[in-house]
């Protein structure tokens, strides 16, 4: 049995992706060399501590900015048109930001980058979710290659802007992504044939289905989702530290960056995360699909039970290069730059399999009227977990075999308790999800 191909809209709509994640990435690798780098090299001059704790605002405002912004599309102007509005306020931000010299541009340019990413982010998982029924097993390939064009988002920008600061400074670097912004908004507006245009969330007696009470089955599959957030979020805390600000750090001061007499900006290391993720996702995306053509398609909460080991893995490896590093007494930076590589390329993979599961898992099990919202508290889960991520990272920079090695066992205790709950969220995930295909699409049960 041939599966079908994908719908146009997704490709769309993952193509718009790439830009608007170009550039949130753009910013969040920018932003810490920006705020410690001194005055004389066009930096605010910040401590570390302070230029994580930057980060760390920046990446909540982004991230639970999506809240009031899902609200305001579902209840008011539609996802369609928060994407457009999003979109419109993200370009104008980075316009602000080449007068960053200006420090209240400055930070009304980074107020408004997170604003258009509250209207933006929420609405474009919400919209593809839409392209399939509750009983396509397209779907969470779909979102495997939604997420594709994410990290091809950021990986560009971990290229772009170090190419751009190492040339042109600071203020080029930061405003570069408002042009690939416009583009991908272009392409947005222009497919809008090939999307399902959703309409404003209104009581009505037309419009019933949305309005439906949230069944006993619907409420326990919502318990089973908000678990997931639990170790979601867990995983969320290791990703800000270890894709942020916090390794960034820990590249640019004690890494060893000479390949070939070259000097590799600390950025090109964040676009290895997204490298790996694009390269990874066609193989799990094909073994995914012959294993659906078997009826042996693992659930979703399954494929996050391995993100976590998987993350435990190489969070315990970055603890034994923290251990080595410490108690070498050659005086130089403890960290290669090879040895850095791989423990990205390690928690890299467990991010292939984790986001796009959490994304797929929310737009099948929430409710029809609260999909958006619940997409807008994924995100808020990366922005809270920022802010505990640039405190422990401080730490991290002081005592890194200690911080790290104690969240590696954190991290693994909670995959072990994960794995024996999972049989029972599997179970009230796959009730709802056949009883919202009756009520929404006409299905049998």
């Amino acid at each position: 049995m041939k599966q079908k191909s994908q719908p146009k809209g997704m490709y769309i709509l993952a193509f718009t992706e790439v830009f608007e994640r170009l550039s949130y990435y753009t910013l969040s690798f920018l932003l810490v060399l920006y705020a410690s780098a001194t005055v004389e090299n066009k930096g605010l001059g910040w401590s570390n501590e302070r230029a994580l704790a930057l980060v760390g605002l920046y990446t909540m405002a982004a991230y639970t900015l999506p809240i009031l912004g899902s609200f305001i599309a579902d209840r008011f102007i539609g996802r369609y048109k928060a994407v457009i509005l999003g979109g419109f306020v993200i370009i104008l931000g980075h316009f602000l930001l080449f007068f960053s010299d200006y420090s209240n541009f400055f930070y009304i340019g980074l107020a408004c980058v997170a604003s258009g990413t509250g209207f933006f982010k929420p609405c474009m998982p919400a919209l593809l979710g839409q392209l399939y029924s509750p009983d396509d097993l397209r779907r969470e390939s779909g979102f495997s290659w939604y997420y594709f064009g994410i990290n091809l988002g950021a990986m560009i920008a971990g290229i772009s802007s170090g190419l751009l600061l190492q040339h042109f400074g600071f203020r080029v670097a930061l405003a570069s992504a408002g042009v690939g912004m416009i583009f991908g908004m272009i392409v947005f507006f222009a497919g809008r044939k090939h999307l399902v245009l959703d309409k404003v969330i209104r009581k009505s007696k037309h419009d019933e289905k949305n309005h439906q009470p949230i069944t006993r089955k619907q409420k326990k599959a919502l318990i089973s989702l908000l678990i997931a957030f639990v170790f979601f979020a867990i995983w969320a805390i290791i990703y800000n530290i270890a894709i942020s600000g916090t390794l960034t750090l820990f590249i640019e001061n004690q890494t060893n960056k000479t390949l070939f007499n070259y000097n590799i900006p600390a950025t090109f290391f964040q676009s290895l995360e997204s490298l790996t993720i694009i390269s990874s996702t066609p193989v799990i995306t094909y073994f995914l699909a012959k294993m659906a053509l078997r009826n042996k398609y693992p659930h979703f909460f399954t494929q996050m039970n391995f993100a976590l080991l998987l993350c435990s893995i190489s969070l315990f490896y970055f603890s034994y290069l923290a251990y080595i590093g410490q108690n070498s007494l050659t005086g130089e930076k403890p960290f290669q730059y090879y040895e850095i590589a791989f423990f990205i390329i390690l928690f890299s993979v467990s991010e292939t399999v984790i986001s796009p599961v959490m994304m797929s898992a929310i737009s099948l099990i929430a409710p029809m009227k609260l999909k958006s919202l619940f997409q807008a508290f994924y995100l808020a889960t990366f922005g809270l977990t920022g802010i505990i991520a640039a405190k422990i990272g401080a730490i991290s920079l002081e005592f890194p075999f200690k911080t790290f090695l104690t969240l590696s066992f954190i991290l693994l205790i909670g995959t072990v308790l994960y794995f024996f709950l999972k049989g029972k969220m599997i179970k009230t995930a796959m009730e709802a999800a056949k009883e919202q295909a009756a009520l929404h699409y006409g299905s049998k049960k």
